[in-house]
């Protein structure tokens, strides 16, 4: 494999360097993952949803008699992926679920949260029965692929011989680790069409740099991009969830997704990289968050008398115009953010009739008036505060003279 050039941020964790590693397995890992595909509006779609367990070798580390023991009792060995062909082809033994799951209740079904247990034997001692555990923490927001060569960013194809920005949204669910073990973990990978890694940010415990949820961006070399050719990027947010060290070795839960995007190269002699249009936009939505949604429902679907557009048991949508919509989401699983004591957000509806709705709103007990109706600049409004203590203003743009 070609050199590869250093992230912008690193984190050669000096915790997890700082103890006697035993020199046969430098960790191992149990994980539930979601597979999501970045199209070239840079929209991610879910594909699906799996199980692992990984022991990774050391160089020269030698290993094998693995198995790893489900919450019921159920034990698989590991494969030796030493002997795998091709791509598949690692210095680790590996567990992969039976079958690829369609959501991630379903996965959860087959692997549910509880205590998995590994062993193992290596020259250098043997792991047995080591239980990790996963407990009740979601999987994060699928990141989202931002690429840029000499400063274009929004790159659909690359330029051979040019060094690749990789950029991601933020991993704003990864956090340091309170055990002091491992932080939260990104992962940049670069695969060819056969499935050959020529690109890769590094692993922990190697003694090389790799990274952790805290970067931002990692730079890809020129040197390993051919013309003419079709590789595979992928970006992985790793939350980890139980943590510790057995025999000497350091080893974790993890639930992760990774999002994955398709990136051909130009011809030789492309001089840079292809950028994608601005994709379009088609509708907009402001979602708002609350502890329970039962009340806002009544505000926005009963007082507000607003059209709902869609339902689940945790959010709903309403609309608010052609192509604007708001949405309530209840904190919890799925959402993106929590209910807050004070919300700084307005959600403004425009009319060409405030009076109207200021006369129908008036006559209800249930509505809360922040701001009374009149003019002020190009808008005559008022102001309500609906149940979750956001502002919501009806105004109406009022004639100018030319």
């Amino acid at each position: 494999m070609k050199s590869i050039a250093l992230p912008t941020l690193l984190l050669l964790a000096a915790g997890p360097q700082a103890f006697a590693q035993q020199p046969d397995v430098t960790f191992f890992v149990i994980g539930k993952h979601a597979n999501f595909q970045q199209d070239a509006q840079g929209i991610a779609t879910p594909v699906d949803y799996s199980f692992f367990s990984e022991i990774f070798l050391a160089s020269g580390g030698d290993g094998g008699d693995a198995t790893l023991a489900l919450p019921g009792g159920e034990t698989i060995p590991y494969r030796d992926m030493r002997d795998a062909e091709g791509g598949a082809r690692d210095n680790i033994l590996l567990v992969t679920g039976a079958a690829r799951y369609p959501d991630f209740d379903a996965l959860q079904a087959r692997y549910p949260n509880g205590t998995y247990r590994v062993s193992f034997a290596t020259p250098s001692g043997a792991v047995d029965s080591a239980g990790l555990q996963f407990r009740e923490r979601p999987l994060p927001p699928a990141p989202r692929i931002h690429v840029e060569q000499d400063g274009v960013p929004g790159c659909s194809q690359l330029a051979a011989g040019i060094d690749t920005t990789v950029r991601w949204s933020p991993f704003s669910a990864g956090r340091p680790d309170p055990n002091g073990i491992l932080d939260d973990l990104v992962f940049v990978i670069l695969e060819d069409a056969a499935g050959i890694r020529v690109a890769h940010s590094g692993r922990p415990f190697e003694g090389k740099p790799y990274l952790t949820y805290a970067a931002a961006e990692y730079v890809i070399p020129g040197d390993v991009l051919e013309p003419g050719s079709t590789y595979t990027l992928s970006v992985e947010h790793a939350l980890l969830d139980d943590t510790g060290r057995h025999g000497g070795v350091p080893a974790f839960t993890t639930r992760a997704v990774t999002t994955r995007l398709a990136l051909p190269t130009l011809p030789a002699g492309a001089t840079g990289c292809r950028a994608a249009g601005i994709p379009p936009l088609a509708e907009q939505i402001t979602m708002l968050y609350y502890e329970n949604i039962d009340a806002p429902t009544r505000f926005y679907g009963g007082a507000l008398g607003l059209e709902q557009t869609f339902e689940l048991d945790w959010i709903r949508m309403y609309r608010t115009g052609p192509a604007s919509m708001a949405g309530i989401v209840r904190e919890g699983p799925g959402a993106w953010h929590e209910a807050q004591p004070n919300n700084a957000v307005m959600l403004s509806l425009v009319t060409p009739d405030v009076d109207a709705w200021y006369a129908r709103l008036k006559t209800r007990d249930d509505i809360v008036f922040l701001k009374d109706i009149g003019d002020g600049g190009r808008i005559r409004s008022f102001l309500l505060e609906d149940p979750g203590g956001y502002t919501v203003e009806f105004f109406q743009w009022l004639m100018t003279e030319p």
